[in-house]
């Protein structure tokens, strides 16, 4: 049976090569909090960041049940405030999520994609329409967020309709990608 004391050396014994591993591989255990001057001598190019999913990943995940969101509070007859927010944190979402539409993921057709003009347009007015969506949320008109959310709609399926075709999310029919969640109060 092995003690506690060994079990600490051990442990200790662990965290010391990580440390050592890091240090040897950047030259500084926090070298994220101190880069390289632009330019410095032996200072890697900057490089783009890389989506390290792939974008359907993040359609099924920030925009198909974010816009939905926004869908149900369009058609509701009165929202409550908690409605208010919730559709607040989809058009934050959704504002958030096209970021990561512009550049390519490790989805399969990630990059011809966002090579396209026409997909990059698409991600620009999907977010012009996210951020028009959260201006009416935040002054709670819910005319002006119908209207946002019906131009949601279309420009949707314009981009499906020539980049998704009759193949949703990777042959995955909507829900349930995720199962709801419910939050201990």
């Amino acid at each position: 049976m092995i003690g506690t004391f060994a079990i600490s050396v051990r442990l200790a014994a662990v965290a010391c090569l990580i440390a050592a591993a890091c240090i040897g591989a950047t030259g500084s255990a926090f070298a994220a909090d101190t880069p390289p001057k632009a330019g410095a001598a032996g200072a890697p190019a900057p490089r783009p960041l890389l989506l390290p999913i792939s974008i359907v990943d993040v359609m099924r995940a920030s925009i198909e049940i974010s816009a939905d969101g926004i869908w149900a509070a369009e058609g509701a007859d009165k929202l409550s405030d908690d409605d208010w927010q919730l559709a607040d944190q989809d058009a934050v979402n959704l504002v958030a999520a096209t970021t990561l539409l512009s550049s390519a993921g490790t989805g399969k057709n990630d990059k011809k994609w966002v090579g396209n003009a026409d997909w990059q347009a698409w991600v620009r007015e999907l977010e012009k329409t996210a951020l028009a969506i959260r201006a009416a949320v935040k002054v709670q008109d819910q005319k002006k967020m119908a209207a946002a959310a019906d131009h949601l709609q279309e420009t949707c399926e314009a981009c499906h309709a020539k980049y998704r075709g009759q193949t949703p999310s990777d042959g995955v029919s909507r829900y349930p990608f995720y199962p709801k969640r419910e939050l201990a109060k």
